[in-house]
């Protein structure tokens, strides 16, 4: 079987850019929560944040969303077509456009955030244009398996770094 309903589509786009972008946050977040508590000095009187964080979560998890979001949309999304119409126009490979174009798009970061921004932003883009390529039917969920495999897993490498530093 297939046809339009097994193959890639703007909306499974979408869904695995947004994802990937996510799921690229959530290894950030553990890498820098691990790098900062591994430079922090340990104080006695620690009281490890507000209790109303807990209840600020949720609405910072939609801000989330509709950041990655925005981002695939403006960016992400941009970026795979117009590099396959660049790939299929000047005959090169098209991932070689879309890397091209992230860097590009990364390069909007630059004068915000320096040298480093861009090579992050460019880092970001770029793994999440490699994976959005190939949304196809059952992609998605695979990818968020795998994905949040892979966060777990830096999570849990970053406390056992920090249990053993002890």
């Amino acid at each position: 079987m297939s046809g339009p309903e097994l193959g890639r589509t703007y909306a499974r786009m979408m869904r695995v850019s947004t994802l990937a972008l996510l799921l690229e946050a959530g290894v950030a977040l553990a890498v820098l929560m691990t790098v900062g508590l591994s430079m922090e000095p340990e104080s006695p009187d620690d009281v490890g944040g507000s209790p109303l964080l807990l209840l600020y979560l949720p609405f910072l998890a939609v801000f989330g969303v509709l950041g990655a979001a925005a981002v695939s949309a403006v960016l992400v999304l941009p970026g795979v077509l117009l590099g396959e119409d660049l790939g299929r126009r000047f005959g090169a490979a098209p991932v070689w456009w879309q890397l091209s174009l992230a860097g590009l798009a990364g390069a909007l970061l630059a004068p915000l955030a320096g040298v480093r921004g861009w090579v992050v932003a460019w880092a970001f883009l770029a793994v999440a244009v490699l994976l959005t390529r190939r949304a196809r039917q059952g992609y998605f969920v695979s990818l968020l398996v795998w994905g949040s495999l892979a966060v777990v897993s830096v999570f849990m490498a970053g406390g056992i770094a920090l249990y053993a530093q002890d």
